[in-house]
């Protein structure tokens, strides 16, 4: 996870040292310097606030949200009425799940399931960014025949029954009459969709050890937020393994997507592209920001589905994941390929550059970590759970 020297002096100024105090029989205590301290607000100040879910008119709504929640858990939105949105994003493991694909759908799939958790500050959502909006990849399941396999005609059918659904509406002023089918199943995953965007997560003990010591409680009291050996982590994550250049502010991650190597065959035979493919079927949507559903028009939002394009360098890139709660959301990678952080960060610190598209990512070099040190970044990444 190492920068080139060349793309950090670009990236970053401040020169991030590692002040480390040890005296023999006395407790082991790590120092922060100026410079430390200053990379490190800007990953405080936990949790920011929510942008709207763009193209959402009812972003925002009490009511809206409400309902929401309601039906992410409604298992008639399944084309056989036998699982749900929360079937697979289950609340004991970070809204994701545990297999390193998902199986819970109407076929098995070639991703792992992502959490929900923080889902809302994101820009682009799944894997590869296929949809440009909450209420867009929330419609998406439903109506994918790998996962809740319904269509328009039937789940609309089954909505126009639910008593729940209708005395919302109503409430909020909305009469359901007047929504053809597709309106009333694009309602729904707007519903949902600004359901997801309040599912924030709460303070770590990362969150905490770094309000003290911006407060100057630069301690070893401070140990009871984040062991020494957490600390030490904390410090290669940003210093020499320069992870928070991709895994960037409070919710660590920059929302972009990058090739890191990963084997992209999901078969014999069969590839998932990544980004490329997301890119591609965002532009066929019709469900994109730049389509008719879109129910507020922001120009900013319009422009940034309509000017993403597709390349060579998309191929097999894939979003970076916030890394708060990931001790709730094993297995890790896009195709859960790794069952441990310990296994995480040992692909980082031996990563084959050659792996890496020749005009794709040039930041990712090999680390000469031992296994201590190893261990100490998964101290820190642990510290980043609530």
């Amino acid at each position: 996870m190492r920068i080139q020297q060349q793309t950090l002096k670009r990236v970053l100024p401040l020169v991030f040292a590692v002040c480390l105090v040890s005296t023999p029989g006395v407790a082991e205590e790590l120092n922060f310097s100026d410079s430390e301290l200053s990379l490190l607000k800007t990953f405080a100040t936990w949790p920011p606030s929510v942008p709207a879910d763009p193209g959402n008119e009812y972003s925002g709504e009490a009511w809206a949200e409400e309902l929401g929640a309601v039906l992410f858990n409604d298992t008639a939105l399944s084309g056989n009425q036998s699982i749900s949105c929360a079937t697979c994003h289950q609340s004991e493991h970070g809204l994701a799940e545990t297999t390193a694909v998902s199986v819970a759908g109407a076929q098995p799939h070639v991703r792992n399931t992502q959490g929900l958790l923080n889902v809302g500050y994101q820009r682009w959502f799944g894997w590869d960014g296929g949809a440009d909006s909450l209420w867009a990849a929330s419609l998406r399941p439903m109506l994918s025949e790998v996962e809740m396999a319904s269509n328009i005609e039937d789940l609309a059918n089954t909505l126009r029954r639910s008593n729940t659904l209708n005395q919302s509406l109503s409430e909020a002023g909305i009469d359901i009459k007047h929504l053809n089918d597709e309106a009333l199943v694009v309602a729904v995953g707007k519903f949902i969709g600004a359901y997801l965007r309040t599912l924030t997560s709460h303070e770590t003990r990362f969150d905490q050890f770094v309000a003290d010591l911006i407060n100057g409680e630069n301690n070893p009291a401070a140990e009871q937020f984040m062991s020494i050996s957490a600390q030490r982590g904390m410090k290669l994550f940003f210093g020499e393994g320069n992870c928070f250049v991709c895994h960037f502010g409070p919710n660590f991650s920059n929302g972009e997507f990058h090739d890191i190597g990963r084997p992209f065959f999901t078969a014999v035979g069969q590839v998932d592209p990544g980004r490329l493919a997301g890119i591609k079927r965002l532009k066929k949507d019709p469900y994109n920001l730049d389509g008719y559903f879109n129910g507020t028009k922001e120009p900013s939002d319009i422009l940034k589905t309509t000017s993403v394009k597709t390349g060579q360098i998309t191929f097999g890139q894939w979003r970076t994941p916030s890394l708060r709660n990931l001790l709730s959301t094993a297995p890790y990678m896009h195709d859960g390929s790794l069952a441990t952080l310990r296994e995480v960060v040992d692909y980082y610190a031996d990563i084959d550059p050659s792996r890496l598209h020749s005009k794709g990512e040039a930041i990712l070099k090999p680390n000469n970590w031992t296994s201590s040190e190893r261990n100490d970044l998964v101290e820190f990444l642990k510290a980043l759970s609530e």
